[in-house]
């Protein structure tokens, strides 16, 4: 042998990675084939030579780099291995040469891109592991080589920020996708090296590039000459955005499209089909769902599985737990394949049918036992369900079936704190409607009740009444009795108490002779309840709830259940019982947790609030109003805009601050508001309890949410609200919003009050140096 290795040189840094670098080195401690799989451009051969220079020391005979991407023979492997480490074979048995040249030699030969000659691979690594007992392997490839032994490592594309994760300027290039993109553009652009960029534009970049370094090393290359911005909108296409490459690059790896022309290649016939039609999935899709939608010409129903199998043991496909995923940038390639296949029509129509099936399903187990399972399928098909709208609203002669499936999830859009998001679907769709198809009349009412429930009252009327309209001209009773205790919910919203108890009650008698049954009876007498509760009626409220509850019960329903329990406990409270009212909201906390219905979370924390008042825990009440002050508008108006509500919560509110103390009342509310949504159940439970945050923020302690915080700042630099909206990312509508509300809260009339106060909150500055 005429050198110990070759690895190559590293030429520029290798960002992030410590976790999955020590990750491969424990493997390879205990496992002597290692494969490195993943999509191409996943960073597989940096991180596997990578690894190799780390572990040199532990191979007396070597570390070998054996590049096979090039190599088309697959009768040429040992050779090529035997060439690379110096040895000579004889004309004959290549393979048995090799094994006899390293015998017993302590060194560790990495295969580099094996996917195109994966079984030749897999039986010349097989053999040589069988007959070298001191040789080790580390192979890169887009596909297992299923050896006997072998350990996988699947290479993850680099961390990104999360999109709710509203990070503070600067810590986003703590993600290795972020840095490794500033520090390669860094090199190349003065104003990026200089810090001169819009950090949220370089994160929307590396979202849109999914994290995979080939694609942030080519887009790096490219900001010599596009800015981000420009890259962002090259096209919509983020297999190419528009870069030079260096000479040195493989062809393979000067574009992320070529890359994936390179795995297309290597799929068989019914894979690439497959590839194209799963396109249309968003999020995902269930083994079921794939068989359903993708089968068809060029590919029968009992080839998908075997298609499936073969795309995620290539690495294009995901199987995340019951689903099967792709990158977006694999799932663009793909529907850039259906597109030249002619199927986007057909497969959309599929998808838009399954979607269709999916929901009708959802919208008639809901009320029963199977409730949860149902709509936590909905839940983790959220983009497809999106995406199945936006197609029924683009493609001709579709809209119908698009309002039938935004109407079936009415209950969705509530119980996952989701009304203005259903609401907009069916403005949409109705707009878009034939005035005559019957579906319009279900969907008029639906959109109403979301707009009640939004706080829009003034659109739910004039809704409502439409739908009552058409109803009684095409005698749809089952929606002109959804439409009547709709509009009383709407009116009670809306502070209108007489007339929302008289449609309410008018509404109940609808309902029990209305097609529909239970479930929206139970509706329908749960509000009547809460209507009764705020007029003081409580022994009519406690007979219309627990006639709701029974109901709930005897289906084993749990979403409306919850609500009635709700305010069960608030009729209790009423009554003067605040345990057994906090007992009653603590059950109905228990249910909203499970079910993710957060605005609901919202109410029965509110409700414990008031009973920690009445009990005299002036401070754990403090604590859980913040909650609601930081929390309670995320999904909606706060109480769904139901003044009432507000008006109630004042009056406890100020109980809590004058039994406290101005002081310790802020110090308690900013711990309530500082919790998550999972931390602020569990301390209303009693599971845990709050404890004062760490963070250094002197507005804390201000009845500010935590953006209001944000913004009041801003305004104290001196900014505009339209510069404020831009730093933000946000409209300007809404920061005019949230200045008035600062204003308000701090019963400020002008902006110079603001920057004031921030002033004044802020930790002294240390002296400059004499």
């Amino acid at each position: 042998m005429v050198r110990r290795d070759a690895l190559p040189v590293e030429v520029t840094s290798l960002v992030g990675r410590q976790a999955e670098t020590a990750e491969i080195k424990r493997l390879l401690t205990h496992s002597r084939l290692v494969t490195l799989t993943g999509p191409g451009g996943v960073g597989k051969t940096r991180l596997g030579y990578h690894v190799a220079r780390l572990v040199r020391g532990a191979f007396a005979d070597g570390v070998w780099p054996i590049p096979l991407a090039d190599l088309s023979q697959p009768d040429l492997i040992a050779a090529t291995v035997a060439a690379r480490i110096g040895i000579s074979l004889s004309a004959g048995d290549d393979l048995g040469d090799l094994i006899a040249a390293i015998d017993e030699r302590q060194m560790l030969l990495v295969l580099d891109n094996c996917e195109h000659l994966v079984d030749a691979v897999a039986d010349v690594t097989f053999a040589l592991l069988r007959g070298c007992p001191s040789l080790r392997v580390l192979a890169t490839s887009r596909e297992a080589l299923r050896v006997e032994g072998e350990a996988l490592f699947r290479v993850p594309p680099l961390a990104l920020p999360g999109r709710e994760e509203g990070l503070p300027p600067g810590k986003a290039q703590n993600y290795p996708s972020v840095a490794l993109f500033l520090e390669r553009a860094g090199t190349l652009n003065p104003d990026i090296a200089a810090g001169r960029y819009d950090e949220q534009s370089v994160v929307e970049l590396c979202r849109q590039l999914d994290g995979l370094p080939l694609a942030i090393e080519l887009a790096a290359a490219g900001s010599r000459w596009l800015s981000v911005e420009s890259m962002l909108t090259h096209g919509g296409d983020p297999l190419a955005p528009a870069t030079r490459v260096s000479r040195s690059t493989p062809e393979r790896h000067r574009s992320l499209r070529a890359s994936l022309d390179y795995s297309y290649d290597l799929c068989t016939s019914e894979a690439r089909v497959l590839w194209a039609r799963l396109s249309v999935f968003r999020g995902g899709a269930t083994l079921e769902a794939v068989q359903a939608v993708c089968a068809g010409l060029d590919l029968p129903a009992d080839a998908v599985w075997t298609a499936l199998c073969e795309l995620t043991d290539k690495s294009l496909v995901v199987l995340d737990g019951s689903r099967y995923t792709m990158l977006e940038s694999i799932r663009f390639y793909g529907a850039q394949r259906l597109d030249e296949a002619g199927e986007v029509e057909a497969v959309r129509e599929a998808h838009l049918r399954h979607v269709l099936a999916m929901v009708e399903e959802a919208e008639e187990g809901w009320f029963g036992p199977h409730q949860r399972r149902l709509l936590g399928l909905v839940f983790a098909d959220q983009a497809n369900v999106r995406a199945a709208l936006e197609g029924a609203l683009t493609s001709p002669g579709k809209v119908g079936t698009g309002l039938r499936i935004a109407s079936s999830l009415w209950t969705f859009w509530i119980s996952s704190g989701l009304p203005g998001e259903g609401r907009r679907w069916l403005s949409r769709l109705l707009a878009a409607a034939d005035p005559d198809d019957p579906a319009r009349a279900p969907a008029l009412w639906i959109h109403g009740f979301l707009c009640a429930v939004n706080g829009d009252c003034s659109a739910a009327l004039e809704l409502l009444a439409e739908c009552e309209r058409i109803a009684t001209e095409v005698g749809d009773a089952a929606s002109a009795a959804h439409a009547r205790s709709s509009l009383g919910m709407a009116e009670l919203f809306d502070g209108r108490l007489e007339p929302a108890i008289d449609h309410l009650e008018e509404g109940v008698e609808m309902e029990r002779a209305a097609p529909g049954g239970p479930p929206f009876l139970a509706d329908a007498l749960s509000n009547l309840g809460l209507a009764y509760c705020y007029q003081g009626r409580l022994d009519e409220a406690h007979e219309v709830l627990t006639e709701a509850s029974q109901l709930c019960a005897a289906y084993g329903e749990g979403v409306l259940l919850s609500w009635t329990l709700a305010f069960l406990a608030l009729e209790e409270l009423l009554r003067g019982h605040a345990e057994s009212a906090a007992g009653l909201a603590r059950e109905s906390l228990v249910r909203k947790r499970a079910l993710n219905d957060r605005q609901g979370v919202v109410w029965a924390i509110e409700f414990l609030a008031w009973t920690a008042v009445e009990v005299g825990d002036a401070r754990r009440a403090a604590v859980l109003f913040g909650v609601g002050e930081a929390r309670g508008e995320d999904f909606g108006p706060l109480f769904h805009g139901f003044g009432g509500m507000r008006e109630w919560h004042d009056r406890y509110a100020s109980r809590a601050a004058e039994g406290l103390g101005v002081s310790a009342y802020r110090s308690a509310l900013a711990q309530g508001r500082r919790l998550t949504f999972d931390e602020a159940a569990s301390v209303a439970l009693g599971e845990t309890q709050a404890k004062p945050d760490d963070i250094d923020n002197p507005l804390q302690d201000l009845p500010l949410t935590r953006r209001e915080q944000e913004i009041a700042r801003l305004v104290a630099t001196g900014k505009t609200n339209r510069e404020i909206a831009d730093e933000l990312v946000i409209s300007p509508r809404t920061v005019d919003t949230h200045v008035q509300r600062i204003l308000t809260k701090l019963d400020f009339t002008s902006r110079s009050q603001v920057a004031a106060l921030v002033a004044t909150t802020r930790p002294p500055e240390s002296p400059a140096p004499a």
